[in-house]
């Protein structure tokens, strides 16, 4: 049974009209993508590129910006027959998940980074975009006068004690089609004030996005703990015996004993859908059989 479930990005935020709207018309797209005849990646890239475009979410035109002022974005993309594509430290293109997903279909890489990407995304004829709104602008000058001059690398901390709402940054969607088919899918513009060329688990295949011929999630969080515990291929592959909701929930357990907060949504081959999230809230929007639902938490 086709289905198609979507996130705007677990964390410490309030949530509210935007985001339900946002991961509505994201979810929206990719059940037209499937309703159309379309594959699960078709659905995923459709999804996702919407709330690219949305300026609400912390990815593409919502990409917060780094310690030195500019934007650098990372996306995954990956299908049940184990094809896949990542970006990483991305500037050039608007949409980050199309330039993974091209990766997938017009290379024999996985990953493609920095500038090499920006090439690749430029000669693929993608859309580029001036990603920095006003809004960032002003968040990252207020960020950065309250941090010392010659402060420590490791930052980090001090950044999420100052705003913790600002951990709120990734966007992913997965998806079955009416052939069986299964995606995932993830993008994001990265942490608030993250060092240039930090790559995080939205463009590791395994971490951020992993799917498979029983299923398919994409996670949404601190990239950093989800890169060292591989929590989309744990989660994945747990789908096969326990089904997708207990797989879900069981990594967010894993999640609790290391103190790691994050969110996770997915489906399984028979066209069920997840979600599971530890954080205080997490904006989501599903479609089975033709039915909506949403949910922002907490």
């Amino acid at each position: 049974m086709p289905s198609i479930i979507v996130h705007g990005g677990a964390g410490d935020y309030e949530p509210g009209e935007r985001q339900k709207n946002g991961v509505t018309a994201a979810a929206a797209a990719g059940w037209k993508a499937l309703e159309e005849g379309g594959s699960a990646t078709d659905a995923v890239e459709a999804a996702i590129v919407v709330m690219e475009d949305d300026p609400t979410f912390r990815a593409g035109r919502g990409s917060p910006l780094t310690f030195a002022g500019g934007i650098e974005t990372d996306a995954s993309i990956m299908t049940s027959d184990l094809s896949c594509g990542s970006v990483g430290a991305m500037t050039a293109a608007a949409n980050p998940i199309r330039a993974a997903r091209l990766v997938m279909d017009r290379t024999d890489h996985v990953m493609l980074v920095g500038p090499g990407a920006d090439d690749f995304a430029r000669r693929m004829g993608l859309p580029s975009g001036d990603l920095v709104t006003p809004e960032k602008v002003a968040e990252h000058e207020k960020l950065k006068g309250q941090l010392e001059a010659g402060e420590d690398l490791k930052f980090m901390p001090r950044i999420r004690e100052l705003a913790p709402e600002l951990e709120l940054g990734t966007v992913g969607a997965a998806a079955v089609d009416a052939e069986g088919r299964i995606a995932a899918g993830t993008s994001t513009g990265g942490l608030t004030m993250k060092l240039p060329g930090r790559v995080g688990d939205s463009a590791i295949i395994g971490a951020g996005t992993y799917a498979n011929a029983v299923g398919g999630v994409s996670a949404t969080g601190h990239g950093e703990p989800i890169i060292r515990h591989s929590f989309a291929k744990v989660a994945t592959d747990a789908i096969g015996a326990v089904g997708v909701r207990e797989a879900l929930e069981m990594v967010v357990e894993i999640g609790n004993r290391y103190d790691v907060r994050f969110g996770i949504v997915g489906v399984e081959e028979n066209g069920a859908v997840a979600h599971a999230f530890s954080t205080r809230a997490m904006a989501w929007a599903s479609i089975l059989d033709g039915e909506l639902a949403t949910f922002l938490g907490p």
